[in-house]
């Protein structure tokens, strides 16, 4: 009988996505792992770039519209250009339910004394319980605009899992002037030997992945009471402001590379 593997000797999604994003918390057998994901889409880890550049194009502009607080779901380990680190001024409260996230994260957030950040271990499939947690009522005003991120979240809830109606009841709960930040995961603009290769990769991690379409990813941003803001739903690479324009690297990356959809919308 094999001896029981230890967390150190497993690969991790989160820690593979912090490797790809330049970030320190991975461990080998993580960037072992991540090298064979390059072989099989050699895009990935430009993918997951221009996907962290939007969502720190999207809080500055946030901040510049002064919305000073962020509900970062399924945040994903909180370094690499981390939300608190784009918004220093800002409260930010993670959202996540993987243990190895919630560890990570904890240690991280906690060499701060700021009080500025905290970490709630909730699944955001529940938004009642993320919402009326004592940490996010000890650290956010609902009454005040909120900016809630979904980045590179959505594509992994089924439609069984009612992913709508989900994201409805956080945009339920929110002030005017709020905005939703999302990135989504798309076949609209990848080739049939990329899909293939994604469809492998996903097979052999036994994760589902819900991959929309511009139209579907559309329905979670564009519903009453709420506005999308320019450029509207675009390519990840693409989406900028006329404050911040998308960087060199994103005008370098091909939208088959981020394979997917950004968007934010403001609550009327």
């Amino acid at each position: 009988m094999p001896e029981t593997m230890t967390p150190d000797q497993v690969p991790h999604a989160a820690r593979i996505m912090d490797y790809f994003l330049g970030g320190s918390e991975n461990l080998p057998v993580d960037r072992a792992a991540a090298d064979g994901i390059v072989k099989l889409l050699p895009g990935g880890p430009l993918g997951a770039r221009a996907n962290r550049r939007f969502l720190n194009r999207a809080v500055r502009a946030a901040t510049r519209r002064g919305i000073s607080q962020f509900l970062d779901i399924g945040c994903g380990i909180p370094a690499a250009a981390a939300t608190h680190e784009v918004a220093p001024e800002a409260k930010v409260l993670y959202v996540d339910n993987d243990p190895v996230v919630g560890d990570i994260a904890r240690r991280i957030l906690g060499e701060r004394s700021d009080g500025r950040t905290s970490y709630l271990d909730a699944d955001f499939r529940d938004p009642d319980a993320v919402l009326s947690a004592p940490a996010t009522k000890e650290l956010l005003d609902l009454s005040q605009p909120v900016a809630v991120l979904f980045g590179a979240l959505l594509h992994f809830v089924v439609d069984s899992e009612d992913p709508y109606g989900t994201v409805e009841r956080y945009k339920g709960a929110l002030a005017p002037g709020s905005l939703v930040i999302l990135t989504h995961s798309s076949p609209d603009y990848v080739s049939a030997p990329v899909r293939a290769a994604v469809d492998e990769l996903y097979t052999n991690l036994r994760v589902d992945l819900a991959s929309r379409s511009r139209a579907e990813i559309t329905r979670f941003v564009a519903t009453d009471g709420w506005t999308v803001l320019e450029p509207g739903v675009v390519s990840v690479n693409e989406w900028e402001t006329a404050d911040e324009r998308a960087s060199d690297a994103d005008y370098q990356t091909n939208r088959e590379d981020t394979a997917g959809f950004a968007a934010v919308a403001v609550k009327n």
